[in-house]
């Protein structure tokens, strides 16, 4: 009997939770929808059938930890949710400890913030594979990042490091979510493609996108951005040149910061890559000191949604050893 660790991505949309053994293989898995609108028992309720749902597959004694990623403010010692954007009046809610009570025997429950899971994923078993000094960044509605220096998670103070989406790339920016200005989510997330496709598509009634849209630019969504370009709409191509131009302008700077071996770029929008990766390379080209940014390697992620299962697992099995 081998052991595993069951690993938790406890988000806004799906709770999936996965049995991981020692070499990274996911060995069950099991998705069900979060229903956030139904509040924060009934949530933990859902988790913990699915956690039950997913061990039930495994003998007791096989089952060495239960590992969390979750988008948030978390305290990670303590194990606790401080807020989350997922969980709209969630505050302060011990997680670990709820977890901890609804398990058959003690076993390390360990919780991080959702991208610092994917990180050491694309670390253990991902992009980053023997690599000790990584930049994380993930691209999607928003932009999440995670800092992994010589070989172990950056948390900071408060557990907050990693906030890469709220880097300064241009002051006099659009504003972000978070309130500020001109931060590095306000021009690559998909949130910002989005805004920027908007803008345009009227002034372009005969291109692909509004046609795509079907004339409502409310409809519009960074896949039928990404769509349209790669069937030619120049329009389109322009907005992923500028989303990548101030990509690489945030890199450039984590680069000059932290000498990372590899930055790993994943989550939604990157999928759109070729699109926009020759125009980040060129910024961090001008923009880093030379011998770091010929250094560091930047590469597509390589595990997808699993990367944050895959290193909820990771902390289990690195906390047993």
């Amino acid at each position: 009997m081998g052991m595993i660790a069951l690993a938790v991505d406890l988000g806004g949309t799906n709770i999936r939770v996965a049995a991981i053994d020692e070499g990274g293989t996911i060995r069950k898995r099991f998705t069900r929808p979060t229903v956030v609108a139904e509040g924060k028992e009934a949530v933990l309720a859902r988790l913990f059938l699915a956690l039950e749902e997913v061990s039930r597959s495994f003998a007791e004694e096989q089952v060495q930890g239960v590992g969390l990623g979750c988008a948030g403010v978390i305290q990670i010692e303590r194990g606790i949710i401080s807020q989350s954007p997922n969980f709209p009046g969630w505050e302060n809610v011990p997680i670990k400890e709820r977890i901890q009570a609804c398990l058959s025997r003690s076993v390390p429950v360990l919780v991080d913030n959702d991208a610092n899971a994917a990180a050491m994923g694309e670390v253990w078993q991902g992009s980053a594979m023997n690599s000790k000094h990584v930049v994380c960044l993930t691209l999607g509605t928003g932009i999440g990042g995670g800092l992994v220096v010589d070989g172990n998670l950056v948390h900071g103070a408060d557990g907050m490091a990693g906030e890469l989406g709220h880097i300064i790339v241009d002051p006099q920016g659009p504003q972000c979510n978070c309130g500020n200005h001109g931060c590095l989510e306000a021009f690559a997330s998909g949130t910002a493609i989005k805004r920027e496709a908007i803008k345009i598509v009227r002034d372009y009634p005969a291109g692909e996108l509004n046609k795509r849209c079907n004339g409502n630019p409310e409809a519009i969504t960074a896949e039928m951005v990404c769509q349209s370009a790669v069937s030619g709409d120049l329009v389109c191509r322009r907005i992923y040149e500028t989303m990548g131009r101030y990509l690489g302008i945030g890199i450039a700077s984590l680069i000059n910061v932290f000498n990372p071996e590899i930055v790993v770029i994943g989550g939604r929008v990157s999928r759109a890559w070729d699109l926009f990766i020759s125009h980040t390379k060129e910024e961090i080209a001008q923009r880093a000191f030379k011998l770091p940014a010929q250094r560091a390697k930047v590469v597509p992620a390589a595990r997808g949604d699993d990367a944050g299962l895959l290193g909820a697992a990771f902390l289990v099995f690195r906390a047993i050893r």
